[in-house]
């Protein structure tokens, strides 16, 4: 896998302490603010762009914001993702609130995956995490079968998930992963004259 030029040093060069405190809960934490601001100054050194996107899901019901964050050189890139659940039952908040709470987390967590920023437990990690469902081993053939036929570059199509392996898609992304290879396929069938 090609990495971005100077992504290594932009993440071993990053400080993003856990500066903000919950005093009724009694913990630290860094919003995505805070790692963005930090990132900002290490981004233009290593001439580095980062972008985060928001993708929305229903998964059996279940609404869930997935967070994108992409650090590029414009020439190669590094992806990773975060997920959130978009609960509406919380008290006190409008929806537009919640969805934004959502983001947020899932942002945290794309970017903390993204940046090898520390994992360590705080408040916020219980409400965010959510286990992720993966697709099932007939799905994950069923992309196995996929790339085969279109001939695609396997390496690239798991590194456009963010995942290592077939096998750990997660099940939200079944459908968009099973579509562009189709799709593909349908592009290499010649018409008939």
């Amino acid at each position: 896998m090609k990495i971005p030029k100077n992504a290594i040093q932009l993440i071993a060069e990053l400080k993003t302490p856990k500066g903000r405190k919950n005093s009724f809960a009694k913990f630290n934490y860094r919003n995505v603010e805070d790692i963005t601001q930090a990132c900002k100054p290490l981004l233009e050194k290593h001439k580095l762009l980062l972008n985060i996107s928001d993708d929305l899901y229903d998964v059996d019901g279940r609404l869930f914001v997935k967070a994108t964050a992409i650090i590029s050189d414009g020439e190669t890139s590094l992806a990773s993702t975060g997920y959130a659940e978009l609960d509406s039952s919380r008290k006190g908040m409008s929806m537009e609130q919640i969805s934004g709470s959502a983001s947020s987390y899932a942002r945290k967590y794309a970017l903390a995956g993204l940046l090898c920023l520390d994992a360590s437990e705080d408040s916020d990690s219980h409400q965010a995490r959510h286990s992720v469902q993966v697709i099932t081993a007939t799905q994950a053939k069923k992309l196995e079968a996929l790339l085969a036929q279109t001939s695609s570059d396997k390496g690239k199509f798991l590194n456009w998930l963010g995942v290592k392996e077939i096998k750990d898609v997660p099940k939200i992304d079944f459908a968009k992963a099973k579509s562009v290879l189709e799709n593909k396929m349908q592009t290499q069938i010649e018409p008939l004259q």
